[in-house]
């Protein structure tokens, strides 16, 4: 937890991200110890996985962690959670939306042509 305590009085902004496996605890420790955001991205897998994500998803009160599945998930959301304070990532962002959606209309333009001929 030393870490907790030297990145809290930097004043940088943060999110932490908590991958571990078994029971997961890792995430709302964290989030209990700490103010900044945390993402728990628990590693689903073998034949507990299923199991193991609940001590992720049912935290005790006074404790607030979002969980995702996928790495790229958990990503996207500390990249989201970061943007508000920084417009170089929001602008990446953004422009990743954009191409989405940009992407989403020319796929939609092509198979309506498709579906015409």
């Amino acid at each position: 937890m030393w870490v907790l305590r030297l990145i809290s009085g930097e004043g940088i902004p943060t999110v932490f991200v908590s991958v571990a496996g078994r029971s997961n605890g890792l995430g709302p420790v964290t989030s209990g110890n700490t103010v900044f955001p945390v993402i728990n991205c628990p590693p689903v897998s073998g034949e507990w996985g299923p199991h193991d994500v609940w001590s992720s998803l049912r935290l005790p009160s006074g404790l607030g962690c979002t969980t995702v599945l996928f790495p790229e998930a958990a990503a996207l959301a500390a990249a989201q959670i970061l943007a508000m304070s920084d417009h170089v990532i929001w602008a990446k962002l953004r422009a990743s939306q954009l191409n989405t959606w940009v992407s989403l209309k020319m796929a939609d333009k092509k198979i309506k042509q498709e579906q015409k001929a």
